[in-house]
């Protein structure tokens, strides 16, 4: 069996974090109706279970990536199963909604430790596999689902935009790393997505896909940034990719005349924003 057939999806193995609901959800659904074998995980065993079980090549994990145990444990799972990674799909993530001088210490400290940590930490242990399969095989693959928040910081998602702005950093820099060594790097950076990310952050969980229908936030459906993660498993070069693609005028918040009308109009909304932030919490989690 040549490289080219090596790449193929139905040949390769990716791990998908986060696939019992939203983005991660869908995107498991996504590789395995293309024959991918997957690996994914979640905190919520019986949430993973009601999200893939019984699909076609995909294994569920009850894993939580921001602890460090777990996150060994996860490739260990992968390489067990399969014996090998050729891809890692950082999709877990959580998302707060508040002023700074709001939030606790705590979920500071859990967004932080998923949505960052996680992330550097469990592309570090699986890196040497991804190694492994780009000399192998011709190529692997690293994606991780950021955010147009981390172009433009806008309150009340000050502290997630941190994250994700500094998860971009980190794809940036990994790109320059390995690139040469056949691995691609790619940032999936979404609008307002429909998913739990909000009820999940402010610590009320859905319990099954019943009690999560009136917990999703407004925003474009996940099924379109699942999309563009199977694309970004199948290109040619490393991608950052908005989405939807308008999206991307977001970057525009990074250009230093919008930085500062930025700084000028949101710093005398505080109030108003804080208002917005607390609804929009109080009607996911009530």
């Amino acid at each position: 069996m040549g490289r080219t057939d090596l790449v193929d999806p139905r040949n390769r193995v990716v791990l998908v974090t986060g696939g019992s609901a939203g983005i991660g959800r869908a995107t498991v659904l996504r590789l395995s109706a293309a024959g991918v074998r997957v690996v994914t995980c979640a905190r919520n065993g019986e949430r993973l279970d009601e999200a893939v079980g019984g699909l076609a090549g995909v294994t569920g994990v009850v894993a939580d990536v921001a602890d460090a145990a777990d996150r060994a444990r996860l490739v260990e799972a992968v390489l067990e199963e399969h014996g090998r990674l050729d891809a890692v799909v950082h999709n877990a993530g959580l998302g707060w909604a508040g002023l700074l001088e709001d939030t606790p210490g705590e979920a500071v400290e859990g967004i932080v430790a998923l949505n960052l940590t996680g992330v550097i930490e469990l592309t570090r242990l699986a890196l040497p596999h991804l190694l492994a399969a780009a000399t192998a095989h011709g190529r692997a693959d690293v994606v991780a689902v950021s955010s147009v928040a981390a172009w433009a910081q806008v309150p009340p998602l000050t502290v997630y935009s941190a994250t994700k702005a500094g998860l971009d950093g980190f794809l940036k820099g990994l790109r320059r790393e390995v690139s040469a060594r056949g691995i691609r790097v790619h940032s999936v950076n979404p609008f307002f997505v429909s998913t739990e990310w909000l009820a999940r952050g402010h610590g009320s969980p859905p319990r099954d896909d019943a009690d999560a229908a009136g917990r999703l936030s407004r925003g474009i459906r996940p099924e379109r940034v699942a999309e563009q993660i199977a694309g970004c498993l199948s290109s040619p070069r490393s991608r950052t990719v908005a989405v939807p693609r308008w999206a991307g005028l977001a970057r525009l918040g990074e250009v230093t005349p919008v930085n500062r009308l930025l700084d000028a109009v949101l710093s005398r909304s505080t109030g108003r924003l804080r208002s917005l932030a607390a609804r929009a919490v109080a009607k996911r989690t009530e």
